[in-house]
């Protein structure tokens, strides 16, 4: 009998008719069934007459399996296989942890995202997505923000190698203008109901690749950075795409679906209404079979303000797994948990880099403030990159291309993360939000035995931390958050007495429980 181990891929694949178009002609999908649990999931034609299925199983022992299809020859194939226990570094999916704003593996183990946004790293050369490999391999970076489709930008405008669709871009005069990103549908050169099995097959690849190295996919669906046509392609191409890459990637466990990037925006350029993206994340859910993370990312301010009304998603919808936000209010991290209660991912809070746009010109300092103060607020924050060299700026940019990572801020990050996991933060309980500290930020470990405060900028000389918990003392440790380096400060700190500290910004406090 066949073996799969838990949460990897299960992989059925039957040959079939190629005559017409198969990915409209041929419905394809298999019953899976273990014990008292049973689902229907998806197939997809992968071209050279192979259609195929696959799921990702989580109950461990025997699954039957059962075609269904519209052609003869492909329904009511019959097969088993048995689901064996994971091994190794196999935790399965990252999914919402019990608590509800934190995040775990399926088997119970911590996940803290410390994520990185490399966009369109799949569709550069393959030297840049070796070196993009590379350099992941070597941080401790366990995210990746990145597109489905190819992206057309500022420093990106390089036709990717190939394309998700069947067809040529045409790029005649009228089909593209880039002032207003508008491309008419009717005259892209592509065939949106046929896919190229070519262009999935390569992404597949990366993101097996990434999870070999233990870093989560969060695979933007949809954005507004397109001279294809992609984003255009009409509600019904849409619902076929979304069938079409959900039974794809599905069962894959370090996959996690980001409905669009910056999705407000898209309506702004005539792309897609506002009215589409419930329907698009309700199929998306529907689709996926192994429940797989899902939220959508923002392109104008969220609202921060009683009254203020914006085109903002509405988080509270029950697909919608977590929160993932395009903004610098970084002070807003708790009011988002206690309204939303879901986990808080700042997916873009300004990049470190030197381009021109306000979004892409934040110092190393400035990139590892605002990851303090989310992370310590109880969110979670993604890195962004975006150095050129001027005036050449045909090197590639790590938001965009991926590459090399030449910024200072991830061994700060990484220093940051590894800091928290040595001593017992497997998720953030946020302290001092109001009153006299709400400048600082707090973070407490699940039982209290350690807390970190980050003073920024801030150069008090004396602290008085009143909102540590009753009768008890804690030892101090003083963090040079730019330096990495750690000292003992030689107090016993608790709710009543004042302590010194030596005047110097980007500093952070480590407090370990005495008593």
């Amino acid at each position: 009998m066949n073996t799969c181990e838990r949460w990897h891929t299960f992989e059925l694949v039957l040959d079939g008719p190629t005559s017409g178009n198969p990915f409209v002609d041929v419905h394809f999908s298999a019953v899976f069934s273990s014990q008292d649990s049973s689902i229907q999931v998806n197939g997809f034609y992968d071209g050279s007459g192979k259609y195929k299925v696959r799921f990702m199983p989580e109950q461990i022992g025997t699954w039957t399996v059962k075609t269904i299809s519209n052609v003869a020859k492909l329904n009511d194939f019959h097969t088993s296989f048995t689901c064996t226990p994971a091994l190794g570094h196999n935790h399965g999916p990252v999914r919402v942890a019990k608590d509800a704003t934190h995040f775990e593996y399926a088997d119970g183990t911590p996940y803290l995202p410390f994520g990185t946004t490399a966009y369109a790293w799949v569709f550069q050369s393959d030297a840049t997505q070796k070196q993009t490999l590379d350099s992941l391999k070597n941080s401790h970076f366990n995210k990746i923000r990145m597109t489905v489709f190819p992206k057309y930008y500022s420093y990106n405008t390089t036709e990717p190698a190939q394309y998700p669709f069947a067809g040529h871009p045409t790029h005649t005069t009228g089909v593209f203008d880039e002032q207003s990103w508008q491309v008419d549908p009717q005259k892209t050169g592509f065939d949106f109901s046929t896919f190229n099995p070519s262009y999935f097959q390569h992404l597949e690849q990366r993101i097996k690749d990434l999870d070999a190295l233990g870093i989560e996919a969060d695979l933007i669906l949809f954005h507004p950075y397109d001279s294809w046509g992609f984003a255009r392609m009409g509600k019904a191409m849409d619902q076929h795409y979304i069938q079409y890459i959900v039974a794809r990637l599905a069962s894959f466990k370090n996959v996690w679906w980001s409905l669009a990037n910056e999705f407000d925006l898209m309506d702004q350029l005539g792309q897609k209404p506002l009215a589409a993206w419930n329907e698009i994340g309700e199929r998306v859910h529907k689709e996926d079979p192994s429940n797989h993370l899902l939220s959508i990312h923002n392109f104008y301010d969220p609202p921060v303000h009683k009254g203020t009304t914006s085109n903002w998603f509405d988080y509270t919808k029950p697909w919608i797994t977590h929160l993932s936000i395009q903004s610098d209010n970084v002070f807003f991290a708790p009011h988002w948990l206690k309204k939303y209660n879901k986990p808080v991912i700042f997916d873009e809070c300004r990049y470190e880099g030197n381009l021109e746009f306000g979004w892409g010109d934040n110092s190393a300092h400035g990139m590892i403030d605002n990851v303090y103060r989310i992370v310590l607020r109880g969110g979670y924050a993604t890195h962004g990159e975006t150095y050129i060299d001027k005036p050449n700026t045909k090197r590639p940019i790590w938001w965009a291309h991926g590459g090399i990572l030449r910024g200072k801020s991830p061994k700060r990050i990484s220093y940051l993360q590894k800091l928290l996991a040595n001593n017992g933060f497997t998720y953030i309980i946020p302290l001092a939000l109001q009153g006299p500290h709400w400048e600082l930020a707090v973070g407490a470990s699940p039982d209290h035995s350690h807390i970190l405060a980050y003073l920024g900028e801030n150069q008090p000389e004396f602290e008085l931390f009143d909102f540590l918990p009753q009768n008890s003392s804690y030892t101090a440790q003083l963090i040079d958050v730019w330096n990495m380096t750690m000292s003992d400060l030689n107090v016993t700190v608790d709710n009543k007495h004042f302590f010194h500290i030596p005047r110097k910004p980007y500093q952070a406090i480590l407090l370990t429980k005495t008593n």
